[in-house]
């Protein structure tokens, strides 16, 4: 049964222990990718990503710097991860865990209410994945019946994005509906009233899916700019969907190339469209893996519009509908660990522009980790008592 625990902070429990996809931490402490990517051993230029061997080479780095600055002495030896998706946060893991040597484990987990609750462990993948946050706790026995210690020497990462905040299967919708209100806003400012809202949304729904990754590398930078372009119709969607099939079109590289054809040889699309397309072309070219920083800017703000937006007398059932909570299970799973000594990091592949102020961002506001919201889930401290 879920209940409403109040407002709470994610700073609250993490400070600025929070490592967002430029992989520069927020606590200043400890440097980040741009002063100290040599030292982290990376060998490729730009921002690897959480799939990437090279970002577990980051994060890793990072993780043994952070525990210095915050006082831990105790050598790290076993490594948590919590997240919601298999590929993602599973692949970043096993990265971590082979990297480090240390010992690991790892929960994926959804709220999904039309099955029977079952937390399975995949031998080949060594993940175990919960179909309700509520079964952290078994998550965390099986742990310690395998002799993990969970203690100062365990570092445990924790993403965010539909696992801290808007836990998947029970309240990510509202993270997506910010997201899109944030694509909505920046294609106002950009084609004003020639924006089809309606048809954005048919062409958004189409292309983010897997089939279209080889187009739009699952970047939702590139997926909001491709649907901008056929917006405005620089290109027509019959004629992307010709492209493809005919595999003229092999990746989002070549789809700027061929809008960079059309804006020199057709008419002025309009300066607000050309500046979005050379801003992003130019981030691209310098392995910017964020190049839609106008789109991000506001997802930003209307992230920051759904969180602790309603009262504290509005039902469970409304906070789940429309305000961006924590996770009540990951955090009390999180206050557990930190009170057995373990180091918690929050680190998430969400792009740094949608995730705090930027330089002329307004003094009131807050980055999404110091933003106020409520804590939604269900009640596990009894359980939690009983792990020795």
């Amino acid at each position: 049964m879920f209940q409403n625990f109040g407002r709470s902070t994610l700073a609250d429990l993490f400070e600025d222990w929070v490592v967002y996809r430029n992989l520069e931490p927020l606590d200043r402490r400890v440097p980040g990718l741009k002063n100290a990517g040599y030292r982290m051993g990376l060998t490729e230029e730009g921002i690897p990503r959480k799939l990437d061997k090279e970002y577990a080479k980051a994060a890793l780095w990072i993780c043994e710097e952070a525990r210095t600055v915050a006082g831990f002495t105790k050598p790290a030896e076993e490594l948590l991860l919590i997240g919601d998706t298999l590929v993602n946060d599973g692949t970043a893991f096993r990265n971590l865990e082979t990297l480090s040597g240390w010992r690991g484990a790892c929960f994926i987990g959804a709220d999904r209410s039309e099955q029977a609750p079952v937390c399975k462990f995949d031998s080949e993948s060594r993940l175990y994945m919960g179909n309700r946050w509520s079964l952290l706790p078994e998550w965390l026995s099986a742990v310690r019946q395998q002799g993990v210690k969970l203690n100062a020497g365990t570092t445990v990462i924790i993403d965010i994005d539909k696992t801290a905040l808007g836990p998947k299967g029970r309240n990510d919708q509202v993270i997506d509906r910010a997201r899109l209100q944030g694509i909505f806003r920046t294609m106002d400012s950009v084609l004003g009233d020639q924006f089809n809202r309606e048809q954005f949304v048919q062409h958004y729904s189409e292309l983010n899916r897997s089939r279209y990754h080889f187009l739009t590398a699952d970047n939702q930078d590139y997926l909001a700019y491709i649907c901008l372009i056929l917006n405005a119709k620089l290109i027509a969607f019959d004629e992307l969907m010709s492209e493809i099939e005919a595999k003229n079109l092999e990746n989002f590289d070549q789809f700027m190339r061929w809008v960079d054809s059309l804006m020199m040889r057709k008419v002025a699309p309009g300066e607000e469209l050309r500046e979005v397309h050379e801003a992003i072309q130019a981030s691209v070219r310098n392995g910017d893996p964020t190049p839609f920083k106008r789109f991000r800017r506001q997802e930003f703000a209307s992230t920051l519009e759904y969180m602790g937006n309603l009262t504290d007398t509005a039902t469970v059932e409304q906070l789940l509908s429309d305000e961006i909570t924590i996770c009540e299970e990951v955090w009390q799973v999180s206050s557990w660990l930190k009170q057995r000594g373990c180091f918690l990091l929050c680190m998430s592949d969400k792009p740094d522009e949608a995730s705090k102020p930027g330089p002329r961002d307004s003094g009131s506001n807050k980055p999404v980790h110091r933003a106020a919201t409520h804590r939604v889930g269900e009640d596990l401290r009894a359980k939690l008592s009983e792990i020795k």
